[in-house]
């Protein structure tokens, strides 16, 4: 794959869970998650003709009905599409709240990443394990952690039975302590990692490098030619250098107020 193709699929892949309702509009979609997440509206796969401002109009309407005070702009690049629809979303009041390497690396002939030890990987397929990994999340990505439901616990085997992707949560002295998933896209060709967080506690003792090669091992069998991720450019971006992931661009998210607190 070409730079360019893999800045797309970067971009334009996302978890959607089975409850939530998903949007699309006319070179955009806006996804309403209902369980707990942090970022609750999303906008994503931004590569429009359409005029930014109405863009913006169209997905705000989205979120005043569903009674959300803000928006997250998701997957932006200098590259988005319409050119000034960054600029307007600043000018409306736009944060940037996160910003992450693009990141890929080809598995044919990848090195094996070096694991302790000491930790334990496993798929989480019942209450135990997603609540494990929702609990490493929520701390990863500073939030609160919500209750896993009986829904997500099935979703979570549908996933992985489907063959549409996995996740994995280590485990170090018995506490959970790292977690990520993946989503095979382009028709089996790449693995989209996401989610990758460790606990605090954990840091520096092999938990998220654990996580990693699982990943792209699972990757490997399943053939996918390469593995994409964005990776916080502070924290896991260096390890997934490391690991022989080479950087392809940038992208961020923006929250955006809707209704009295947009400018």
């Amino acid at each position: 794959m070409d730079a360019d193709e893999i800045l797309r699929v970067a971009t334009s892949s996302y978890w959607v869970p089975p409850d939530s309702e998903r949007v699309v509009g006319d070179g955009y979609a806006v996804v309403r998650y209902d369980n707990g997440f942090a970022y609750d509206t999303g906008v994503y796969e931004i590569e429009s003709d359409l005029p930014a401002a109405q863009i913006v109009a169209e997905v705000e309407q989205l979120a005043v009905g569903w009674g959300r005070p803000a928006i997250y702009w998701n997957g932006l690049t200098e590259h988005t599409r319409p050119a000034d629809l960054v600029h307007l979303l600043l000018d409306r009041g736009g944060e940037e709240l996160e910003r992450l390497a693009i990141l890929a690396i080809d598995l044919a002939g990848r090195p094996a990443i070096d694991v302790p030890e000491d930790v334990t990987v496993e798929v989480p397929l019942d209450r135990a394990g997603c609540t494990a990994s929702a609990i490493v999340a929520a701390e990863g990505f500073e939030r609160q952690p919500a209750a896993v439901t009986a829904e997500q616990i099935a979703g979570q085997r549908h996933t992985v039975e489907s063959g549409a992707g996995v996740s994995f949560v280590a485990y170090l002295d018995g506490r959970p302590a790292a977690t990520g998933g993946t989503t095979y896209v382009a028709d089996g060709r790449v693995a989209k990692l996401w989610g990758g967080a460790s606990a605090g506690w954990a840091r520096g003792r092999g938990a998220y490098r654990a996580v990693l090669e699982a990943r792209l091992a699972a990757a490997c069998d399943r053939g996918c030619e390469i593995a994409v991720v964005g990776g916080r450019l502070g924290t896991s971006a260096p390890i997934l250098r490391r690991a022989g992931f080479r950087q392809y661009g940038e992208e961020f998210m923006l929250r955006v107020p809707v209704g009295d607190d947009a400018r």
